[in-house]
């Protein structure tokens, strides 16, 4: 991949972000897709938040994953929010739209797909979920 004038970015905004396996994903899929895109991890501080939705518009970024701990910090942040994110309270994707970024959420459709693909039926059964973050809320919605 050659990174250029017109190299696409995204890239993932969190604390802690230095485990993550996102850029091997995205930036192997982009190079195998012929596409010029490079796919980063930014270390975001709680208090620098606003600053790096902002900063990272002004540097035409495309879009962002948001994870631990901002996914329901950066609402306030957002241009638009999309039905379903607003529902559970938290985001995961950011998608650049104009004066800003849209925020959805994507562990909810995504559950859903692997539970139903996998033939799994939580109907009439007790479920527990463990954990209270934007993942926990995703699932509690899809749940009820």
């Amino acid at each position: 991949m050659q990174i250029n004038g017109r190299t696409k970015t995204c890239g993932l905004i969190g604390n802690p972000v230095g485990h993550t396996l996102s850029p091997l994903i995205h930036n192997t899929l982009s190079e195998l897709l012929g596409r010029n895109l490079v796919y980063v991890p930014f270390l975001v501080q709680a208090e620098g938040l606003e600053n790096a939705v902002k900063g990272a518009y002004a540097l035409g970024l495309e879009g962002l994953n948001v994870t631990v701990p901002h996914k329901e910090r950066i609402l306030p942040y957002l241009t638009e929010v999309d039905g379903l994110a607003e529902k559970i309270g938290a985001v995961n994707t950011l998608v650049r739209c104009g004066g800003g970024y849209k925020g959805y959420n994507t562990d909810m459709p995504g559950l859903y797909r692997a539970m139903t693909g996998d033939g799994i039926r939580v109907e009439g059964e007790q479920v527990l979920i463990l954990g209270a973050g934007g993942v926990a809320r995703a699932v509690a919605i899809m749940l009820s």
